[in-house]
């Protein structure tokens, strides 16, 4: 059984997706990171160093502790043999490590500037504003080429990414003006195992459309 410590952020959303789509048992144990802010308790930055969720617990295998999502997903994908290819693992790896490294982090200080603290910095604001639209422009031109990011084949590089996708409401770019990435993520977004790890925390939200 997996033990997943998370909160209901796009990194938490990556972890419960891939859960359910390899099928495995797992519990939930919920992080506060606002109120409580029980990220920074000793016994937590015990099995997460830089006091960050998603962590998962794998107590099938010696209860080895992972943090990281990108790294989780990896050995998620490693363990059940399932949306990460061994002969397309190069491929896999960098669409992973540019959502782990790019995409993750430039949509999340959007969301800061933009949505969650609008008015205090007019640079940031503009900043994210534009790195994101460029990261909605160039994942289109991707998926104008290739039917999921890596090839032909759903990995764990597409349910890395989508999670960030699906908090497209709040970006203010307009993800229907992209039909490549809008076709993407639709696709994923009918998936039965996509729908119920979105659901993970609450079962009344459902995905946002385009």
């Amino acid at each position: 059984m997996i033990e997943l410590f998370s909160a209901d952020t796009p990194n938490g959303k990556k972890i419960s997706i891939m859960l359910e789509e390899i099928e495995y048992e797992y519990k939930v144990t919920n992080v506060d990171l606002h109120e409580k802010k029980e990220q920074f308790k000793t016994e937590f930055r015990k099995i997460s160093p830089f006091s960050k969720i998603p962590v998962i617990i794998d107590h099938n295998n010696n209860k080895e502790a992972i943090f990281e999502s990108g790294a989780i997903l990896m050995y998620l994908g490693e363990r059940s043999n399932k949306f990460y290819d061994k002969e397309n693992k190069l491929k896999i790896n960098q669409w992973l490590m540019s959502q782990m490294g790019y995409v993750g982090p430039m949509i999340g200080q959007h969301h800061q500037f933009h949505h969650y603290h609008k008015g205090k910095s007019e640079f940031g604001e503009k900043r994210y504003f534009e790195i994101t639209r460029r990261i909605y422009e160039d994942l289109d031109e991707r998926l104008g080429q290739s039917k999921f990011l890596a090839g032909d084949k759903y990995t764990i590089a597409d349910i890395a990414t989508w999670p960030w996708i699906a908090r497209h409401p709040i970006h203010d770019i307009g993800l229907s003006k992209f039909s490549h990435l809008s076709r993407w993520y639709l696709e994923i977004s009918r998936r039965p195992a996509v729908v119920k790890g979105f659901k993970f925390m609450n079962k009344e939200i459902e995905i946002p459309l385009p």
